[in-house]
């Protein structure tokens, strides 16, 4: 007969067959799958920590106590070791109730090179994309990666761009008092090494409280409706002399003009002065003075030296390489340029009984008591500077559109004869109620904007696209590219202004907008561009003068660059057909 083996003594252990495994660690825990990774390896820890326990418990009992709670920590660490290489070996296991979401690091993107991460994909002699063709370089890397990309910038930090809408959705709707957005870094350092010019970055660099400051203290006037609407009047007399620049430049027989670029930036650049120095400063005259020449070229050096600052090696930040020397150079001359006109502009203000309505935006920063001398002209100057590039910008491209839709350039002429007499001005009342007016330039934004992408300052942890984005990323949302998605708006690739119009949706309901919240070229949230308004409004009155004067066509297909903002490449060569 088989002889039995005493059990060890009263001293239970702290594994019993009986009171199953799963109850100790928590949530339930399937045995037949935790054995058939351990069940060997379990037997032979049974039996040692059995045997432990029992000479523990019989030779020294003031020890057992705390060697049994020793014991139960050292079975929930095999325990948590065991759950650890189950999920290694991708197994399911019923205790695991949450799985972590993949993180910066596994969101695709182009090959990060050490230190120089992913920039040396722009680069002139063996990178895949020019800086100046950016705008195709994100189409192209979204159609190859997916709707999220990840790039590193210099010393590996990581830039995320999307063009999902979902994404842009949560970065739009989430709730701040200050939204963060990149400064350009080159131009806070040039603000930072001028101490005696500026006090902060300006407008557009600063964060926090200082922003909050700028902002109320400087754009109060520029973001008002009335004070945009009382500019009107003097916006038409621009645009008479607008249609004038376009007749001396046409040919007289087929009315074509070869390049009606550089008088839209004179366009843009005068437009932009009337509203920042509340005076006209001779853009839009036959021979331009040397300072209005200069003013010119200093805002291109400008918008050229942003554009290599960002996608370019960032050595700006050790020395003072050839891309700060450019900006640097402009920066002192759009800032000695614009103290020239300013100080003019000051003499009519303090000998003017009544102040013109073009002086409005600059007298309400000029009599800020919260605002230093320096605070004001910076001001100033950033008003200036950005707006004289972007309005000469944005009409060509608005232009080029209308030239080429002639369906939708028919129905504006039909809605403006309906709207206005034939000698009757624009007005703000015909501006409230032109719909396709508004529509047109509304799609052009949705599909050409200058502004393809905006940039953004994660303030918390932010799941984008199933990714887990930690706080303070920085995320590109590139709004143009996905404006162009065929599952965000029908028909994305054609220019269709009705989808803008309510009673043409009721008709035809596949052109309802799902995400209208992506045409946003002047950006979101708090943080949009306080020129605005009058942007549109500069639109709205050159885009109605120049159809009811001119039957617009365009032959050529427009080539694009990206220089910090998109603009045309080469000529524009557009026939302004006089209308009868």
């Amino acid at each position: 007969m088989r002889r039995q083996t005493a059990r060890a003594p009263s001293a239970q252990p702290w594994f019993n067959k009986t009171q199953p495994l799963q109850k100790t660690i928590g949530p339930r825990l399937s045995w037949n799958l935790f054995f058939s990774f351990f069940q060997e390896k379990r037997r032979a820890m049974r039996l040692i920590v059995a045997f432990v326990s029992t000479l523990l418990a019989a030779f020294w009992e003031p020890v057992k106590y705390t060697w049994r709670h020793l014991l139960i920590w050292l079975q929930k660490m095999i325990t948590a070791a065991d759950i650890k290489f189950a999920l290694k070996h991708k197994q399911t296991l019923f205790a695991v109730q949450r799985v972590a979401l993949p993180g910066l690091k596994d969101i695709p993107g182009p090959v990060a090179l050490p230190i120089f991460g992913t920039r040396w994909i722009y680069n002139k002699y063996f990178g895949r994309y020019t800086i100046t063709k950016i705008h195709e370089a994100y189409q192209s890397m979204f159609k190859e990666y997916g709707q999220v990309i990840k790039e590193e910038a210099f010393f590996n930090y990581p830039v995320i761009s999307t063009c999902s809408a979902q994404d842009i959705e949560k970065l739009i709707k989430f709730p701040s008092k200050f939204p963060l957005r990149p400064p350009n870094g080159i131009v806070s350092k040039y603000r930072q090494n001028t101490p005696g010019r500026y006090n902060d970055g300006g407008l557009t660099n600063e964060q926090g409280k200082v922003w909050h400051r700028l902002r109320e203290s400087t754009t109060h006037d520029m973001v008002n409706t009335r004070v945009i609407q009382n500019l009107i009047a003097d916006v038409n007399y621009m645009a008479i002399d607008y249609i004038a620049g376009i007749n001396k430049l046409r040919d007289p027989d087929t009315g074509r003009v070869q390049d009606i670029i550089e008088l839209n930036r004179k366009l843009g650049f005068e437009s932009t002065c009337l509203l920042g120095l509340g005076c006209r400063v001779g853009f839009l005259e036959d021979e331009l003075n040397p300072r209005v020449k200069r003013l010119s070229q200093a805002t291109n050096c400008l918008f050229e030296a942003l554009n290599e600052a960002n996608y370019n090696l960032p050595l700006w930040r050790y020395f003072p390489n050839s891309t700060y020397k450019k900006l640097a150079k402009a920066e002192e001359d759009l800032y000695e340029l614009a103290s020239e006109y300013l100080e003019p502009a000051l003499q009519r203000i303090e000998e003017s009984y009544e102040p013109e309505a073009a002086q409005t935006v600059l007298i309400g920063i000029l009599k800020r008591s919260d605002l230093d001398d320096k605070d004001k002209k910076s001001s100033i100057v950033d008003f200036v500077s950005s707006g004289m590039n972007t309005i000469g910008n944005t009409l060509s491209l608005l232009l080029y559109l209308i030239a080429k839709n002639p369906d939708a350039q028919t129905k504006l002429y039909e809605e403006i004869n309906n709207l206005l007499e034939p000698d009757e001005p624009i007005s703000a009342k015909y501006l409230n109620s032109a719909r396709y007016l508004k529509a047109c330039v509304h799609e052009y934004f949705r599909i050409l904007p200058t502004a393809p992408q905006i940039a953004r300052i994660v303030e918390s942890e932010m799941v984008l696209s199933g990714y887990q984005v930690p706080e303070w990323s920085v995320v590109l949302c590139h709004t143009s590219a996905a404006c162009k998605n065929e599952n965000y708006f029908h028909q994305a690739d054609k220019f269709i202004p009705e989808r803008w119009i309510a009673s043409e949706v009721e008709a035809n309901p596949d052109l309802k907008v799902q995400y209208p919240f992506l045409v946003s070229p002047f950006g979101f949230q708090r943080r949009i561009c306080p020129g605005k308004k009058f942007t549109e409004q500069m639109l709205h009155i050159f885009l109605a003068t120049v159809v009811r004067q001119f039957e617009v066509r365009c032959e050529k297909d427009l080539e694009l660059e990206f220089k910090f903002l998109l603009a045309p490449a080469g000529q524009l060569t557009i026939d302004f057909k006089e209308r009868i």
